[in-house]
């Protein structure tokens, strides 16, 4: 049989693209998973995304994992035609820096819930050397067409529509699963990319007219309601031809990450002391070292039933020290603060948990309600 019709034929599909753009990601050190499914919880339907690429990096104790989804479309006949308007970055009711990563680490998940930290991050791997990744979104995508090539006569927005939802709940399918998949401490964040092989054509609307140039790449903005919670998520449109160029901003994007996460770690820890909601992070992880040791020490040697529960972390600036106060007479605090096993458990836990090195003593909890 001759094959010469298959070979001619198939590269009018997207599969020729998809390969293409594969092959450049691990040409450049990226990880590459083809054609992953998932279940689509709001259709209850199988759906696919064409590729997931990653780098990984060890920072601090956890993994650093920069991900990219990427759909790769294809079309003869068709343009994209971006319909845009000028940019309101003030816009409250608008997330112009989302930011999509998770992270099993508690001082990392705390820190990516501390208001602005989305813009910070942006911010910060800009001046690091990341460019188009993390720049400004010149324009507001507000609506998208193919529309034919010959005419100019817009066709119907489903390919591309298409593309950016498999690209968001593909990334809301990932963000779900981690929690139950991953165990290492690791942090992931995320980056959509739909590669188009066909020219992207920017319609400005202004000033009551409408100019057309074609862009090599573009940012929209997408907003959209996932399991009844409205997200915001920064799509990339790039030209097939210029994603290979692109590449080289998305490592920079890594290493930046890299840099960012590792100082947001450090920041957390950061006189954690004299901070009562960084502390409450990891309270239980503290409670889990040293309730055992005082409550079987007391009890063993006092023959006393203290079984200390809880703990107040109290930093008292004249003193310089730090303060563990527990409900207990002032017997059962200065037999604690005179054991030498106690007190080096304490100093462990303090250490590992809390990253404190400094002076520390138990102290009778005073608070009357």
């Amino acid at each position: 049989m001759d094959t010469k019709i298959f070979e001619s034929q198939v590269k009018k599909t997207g599969f020729v693209l998809e390969n293409e753009v594969a092959q450049s990601l691990k040409a450049n050190g990226w990880t590459v998973i083809s054609n992953k499914y998932y279940v689509d919880d709001f259709e209850d339907s199988v759906r696919e995304i064409d590729l997931i690429a990653y780098q990984v990096k060890k920072v601090q104790p956890f993994d650093l994992y920069t991900v990219l989804v990427i759909s790769c479309k294809k079309s003869e006949s068709n343009v994209w035609g971006l319909l845009a308007r000028d940019a309101n970055i003030k816009d409250p009711n608008t997330d112009w820096w989302p930011l999509h990563a998770w992270s099993n680490d508690k001082a990392i998940d705390f820190q990516l819930r501390e208001p602005g930290i989305a813009k910070n991050f942006h911010e910060r791997a800009a001046v690091a050397g990341v460019k188009e990744v993390v720049a400004q979104p010149q324009v507001e995508v507000f609506a998208f067409q193919e529309m034919d090539k010959k005419s100019g006569a817009p066709q119907n927005d489903k390919p591309i529509f298409s593309a950016i939802t498999s690209l968001m709940k593909a990334q809301a399918y990932e963000l779900g699963a981690l929690p139950l998949r991953k165990k290492a401490p690791s942090v992931y964040q995320f980056n959509l990319i739909s590669v188009v092989d066909t020219e992207l054509i920017r319609l400005m609307f202004k000033d009551g007219e409408i100019s057309g140039s074609v862009v090599p790449s573009e940012h929209y903005l997408a907003r959209y309601i996932i399991k009844k919670k409205e997200t915001f998520s920064r799509i990339r449109f790039i030209q097939s031809k210029e994603f290979r160029g692109a590449l080289a901003d998305y490592e920079r994007l890594h290493k930046a990450s890299a840099a960012w996460f590792e100082s947001q770690y450090s920041a957390f820890y950061r006189d954690i002391v004299k901070d009562y909601r960084r502390i409450k992070v990891l309270a239980e992880d503290f409670k889990k070292e040293i309730t055992w040791h005082i409550n079987l020490y007391t009890k063993h040697q006092l023959e006393i039933d203290v079984n200390v529960k809880s703990f107040w972390f109290n930093w008292t600036e004249k003193e310089n020290i730090l303060k563990i106060e527990i409900d207990a007479s002032e017997d059962i605090v200065e037999f604690i603060n005179n054991h030498a096993t106690i007190r080096q458990r304490t100093k462990a836990a303090l250490e590992s948990i809390y990253k404190y090195h400094g002076p520390f003593s138990f102290a009778v909890n005073d608070i009357p309600f």
